[in-house]
Formats: structure tokens, C-alpha cells, sequence
């Protein structure tokens, strides 16, 4: 795919996601907020929260196809597809928030915090474990590895070019974090257990080492995918949660490793004065 990051517009694509998704999730939100409104708000945010989540997908493949045309589209689509990748950092990308995921699930109950010992249902006839690897999959296409699209494969070339590596992370995580806002208002989903500031100072923290895993891997975007998917795969796999409806504390411990993993992700970012390239 040839190289048009320098004539993307990061903002049109921030904007664009925002509408995109807070547009569909408007009637759930509106009565979160206490407007009265004549839907069924849980069932309405059940069904589209899921679309919700492909905004920024379709708001990148929207620019990128207005711009340069459905060829230089599909060559934006086919980027996940290409898996000349070294094996190490697809391993990475699934050792590192696995490893956030058991520390933060181990040091919780440490600091005086409970935790469910798993978020899969016992009901199911397999392990945890076993279970989490079709969970993986699935996060990859609908679960938030999609996401990445748009943060990763859009936004963040020439917000480093403009901006460094380390002020454009920082820049798109704190979008991402602040792009969930509705989650916690709208009926039927449970973001609202947790603090909102603890998870946009995640997701501003975590961005780092998304950009150090992108650049590092020479720009494949399926490492951004699996990071993310894996991220939410170890989140009811080794959980930092009750999910008994509850306010989800621990969740401060979780947004705490990110924040060393992300400090680390920037000294080695820093180091390298610049991104890996191709």
C-alpha cells in the first residue's frame, strides 16, 4: 500500500468516529441521562455498543476511500492481512497484557482488594483457558482488535510525523479513553463499575507500548490487533474485577501497571529517536 499518511487528517477521522459511534449509541445516552425516552435503552445499548465499536474502522476506510478511491481502500483493509511479521512481536503482543492482566490480578487481592477468580461462566463445559482462545479470535474481529484500524493504522503515521511518537501515543490514547465516555451512561453495559479516569488514564498509558509494538514491527498492524484483542481476552481470563455490580476499585491497580508498562514503552521510544521504519 503506498504511503499517504502525510495527507491523512487525524482530526477528520476523530471527529468522524465520534459521530459515527456516539450517533448510534445518542438514544441510550440520552437516557443514561435522564431523558424519557419510549426504547428499551438496555436492549437498544446491547445490540448497538457492537456497532458502535467499528466506527473508527469504517471512519478511516471512509477517508482513505474519499480521498485515494476503493483501491487504495481495500490495499488499507488488506494491511491486517499481512502477516510477514516476525514471530517475536506477535508473542510480545501477547505476552505483555497477559502479563499486566496477572499481575494486576495477583497484586489487587494484595492490597486489600477483591477479585472474581475468572469472568467466564462456570457453566460452560471447558477451562478458562481453553475457552480464551476462540474468546481471542473473536476479540480480534468484533471485540476491539478492529478498533485498531482506525487508532494504529490511521491516525497514528502522521500524528508521529507531526507530533514524535511519544505526543502522538499520548494524543490518540487519551481520544480512545475519552471515545468510551458514553459506556458509562449508557443502561446495560458495565463500564460503570469502574472509574472513568482510571480507564483513560489506561488507555492514554497502554498507547505507548502499542506505538513501540507498531514501529518496532515494522508498521504491522495485525500486532496492534492481537495486542488489543489480547488485552480484553486476559481481562476475564486473569480479571481485576467482581462484576457483581459493584464499584470495581482494583481497577486503580490495573490502570497503575499500564502506566509503568507505557514508562517503559517510552524510554525504549525515546532511545530510538525515532520510530522503526520500513
Amino acid at each position: 500500500m503506498a504511503d499517504h499518511s502525510a495527507n491523512r487528517n487525524p482530526l477528520h477521522f476523530f471527529l468522524l468516529t465520534f459521530l459515527l459511534s456516539w450517533g448510534i449509541w445518542l438514544p441510550s445516552i440520552l437516557v443514561g441521562l435522564g431523558v424519557n425516552l419510549p426504547i428499551d435503552a438496555v436492549a437498544y445499548t446491547g445490540v448497538t455498543v457492537i456497532f458502535g465499536a467499528f466506527a473508527p474502522l469504517v471512519a478511516a476506510l471512509a477517508l482513505v476511500v474519499r480521498q485515494h478511491g476503493w483501491k487504495e481502500g481495500w490495499q488499507f483493509i488488506r494491511q491486517a492481512f499481512d502477516l510477514k511479521v516476525r514471530p517475536i512481536y506477535l508473542v510480545t503482543a501477547m505476552v505483555i497484557p497477559l502479563a499486566i492482566h496477572l499481575v494486576a490480578h495477583y497484586l489487587a487481592p494484595l492490597l486489600g482488594f477483591d477479585v472474581a477468580a475468572t469472568l467466564f461462566p462456570d457453566s460452560l463445559p471447558l477451562p478458562p483457558y481453553l475457552i480464551a482462545i476462540p474468546y481471542l479470535f473473536m476479540m480480534m474481529l468484533i471485540g476491539g482488535g478492529q478498533e485498531e484500524f482506525g487508532w494504529r493504522g490511521y491516525a497514528l503515521d502522521p500524528l508521529q510525523d507531526r507530533l514524535g511518537a511519544i505526543p502522538a501515543s499520548l494524543l490518540i490514547g487519551l481520544v480512545w479513553g475519552l471515545w468510551h465516555w458514553p459506556l458509562w451512561v449508557m443502561p446495560g453495559d458495565g463500564h460503570a463499575t469502574y472509574p472513568f479516569l482510571a480507564f483513560v488514564i489506561m488507555t492514554t498509558s497502554i498507547s505507548l507500548v502499542y506505538t513501540w509494538l507498531y514501529y518496532a514491527s515494522g508498521k504491522k498492524l495485525i500486532t496492534a490487533i492481537v495486542f488489543h484483542a489480547m488485552s480484553n481476552t486476559a481481562a476475564p481470563l486473569l480479571p481485576f474485577l467482581i462484576a457483581d455490580g459493584s464499584p470495581e476499585r482494583a481497577y486503580w491497580v490495573y490502570a497503575g501497571m499500564n502506566v509503568i508498562a507505557g514508562l517503559i514503552a517510552a524510554v525504549v521510544i525515546q532511545s530510538k529517536h525515532q520510530p522503526v521504519k520500513n
